[in-house]
């Protein structure tokens, strides 16, 4: 089993590289509301393909060192 601390968790999170993959995330939720504004109601299934994308990347964002599996939390 992969330990990821609490340290680990924060320095990934503080990374160049994850700060600007969560910025193309809100990049993404911004677009696909922008696409939702402008075409809700045509497509129903397009409609919620889009909604669940921007809840996916919500998801990603908000993920948290309490919902890694089997992880460690060793107060670092």
């Amino acid at each position: 089993m992969t330990v990821i601390t609490a340290g680990d968790f924060l320095d990934w999170k503080s990374n160049p590289v994850t700060k600007a993959f969560m910025e193309a995330c809100n990049e993404r939720i911004e677009d696909a509301k922008a696409e939702l504004a402008q075409s809700a109601g045509i497509n129903s299934i397009q409609d919620n393909l889009i909604r669940g994308m921007i809840r996916a990347y919500y998801e990603i964002q908000d993920f948290r060192m309490d919902e890694l599996e089997g992880a460690e939390v060793d107060g670092n």
